[in-house]
């Protein structure tokens, strides 16, 4: 009977330390704008290898760019007592319900290209690849030139990356810009259809013609557009630096992006998180900007021999 007693209790104690054990791992939510996105694949990746290297567990919502979903999801988060949630790319003005049901669990939140507001502890920015990609435009491209923008005003990155271009091309005489908001899902498609009927407007033989993209992927139904009508005199330039991007800018099919260094942010914007949560009421709100590397035919082999988990 003293050995049964004596098993039992050491059955109890090995219950009762897993039990302890599985109540101390945390967990992070992740909102994501477009989950299958490849620079929301990196952002997460990033942030993901350091949340398992820290201890703690990942659960991702995708939200399909709906902001009712992103708040619904954060909602959700805050209901199950994550430990930090991590949205992406919507501005946090958008978030507001999401950000006040974390708020009241006290649960800290990091943004993705958002604003500093309360209850955030920590956001990046995308006005300096915004930056970057402009200036590269306006010096390829000579005026007086016909412009596509294709823009996406419920992403905060892509906000950004918008002001940065309307800032770049302010006051410039000679530019003819043409304003077009891409759709999500879809965009692939949606931005072959936008580039297409731009094509057909701006023919061959007038101004320089160009194409901007606030991300890759709405380029590369464009880059699709530009074979369809076997044009080669358009200058189209892009931002995140996704592997398909990078692939059509060494095959010469597009001219340049903007690579955003993705999973260093997700990296950073976790350790951050782990810091405000040390900082115990100590901690002031941060703008994490990584600069990216603007990726052409010149330097694209380079930059793949430096950056190898780029391709």
């Amino acid at each position: 009977m003293k050995r049964l007693l004596m098993g039992l209790t050491l059955a109890v104690s090995v219950m009762a330390s897993g039990i302890a054990q599985a109540q101390e791992t945390k967990t992070l939510g992740i909102v994501a704008l477009i989950a299958n996105d490849a620079l929301n694949i990196e952002v997460i990746g990033g942030a993901t290898e350091e949340a398992k290297k820290a201890g703690w567990e990942v659960k991702v919502i995708d939200t399909q760019a709906s902001a009712d979903q992103a708040n619904a999801a954060m909602k959700s988060f805050a209901t199950q007592g994550v430990d930090a949630i991590f949205v992406l790319a919507f501005a946090s003005s958008s978030i507001s319900s999401g950000l006040e049901a974390a708020k009241d669990a006290k649960i800290p939140v990091a943004t993705w290209g958002g604003e500093i507001v309360d209850g955030i502890v920590v956001t990046t920015s995308g006005l300096t690849v915004g930056e970057d990609s402009v200036k590269y435009l306006l010096d390829t491209v000579k005026a007086p030139a016909d412009i596509l923008a294709i823009t996406f005003h419920p992403g905060k990155l892509c906000l950004d990356r918008g002001v940065a271009f309307e800032q770049g091309v302010a006051g410039k005489e000679g530019l003819d810009i043409t304003y077009n908001e891409v759709t999500v899902p879809g965009q692939v498609q949606n931005g072959n259809a936008i580039a297409s009927a731009f094509l057909t407007g701006h023919p061959e033989g007038g101004n320089p013609v160009a194409i901007w993209s606030c991300w890759d992927e709405p380029m590369q139904g464009a880059v699709a557009a530009l074979r369809q009508s076997a044009r080669t005199d358009v200058t189209t330039v892009s931002i995140n630096g996704s592997r398909q991007a990078l692939q059509l800018v060494k095959d010469g099919d597009l001219t340049a992006t903007v690579w955003q260094p993705a999973f260093e942010e997700g990296k950073a914007v976790f350790q951050a998180i782990l810091e405000s949560q040390a900082a115990t009421g100590t901690w002031t709100p941060k703008v994490i900007e990584i600069p990216g590397v603007v990726v052409t035919k010149e330097n694209v082999d380079s930059f793949l021999a430096e950056h190898p988990n780029a391709q």
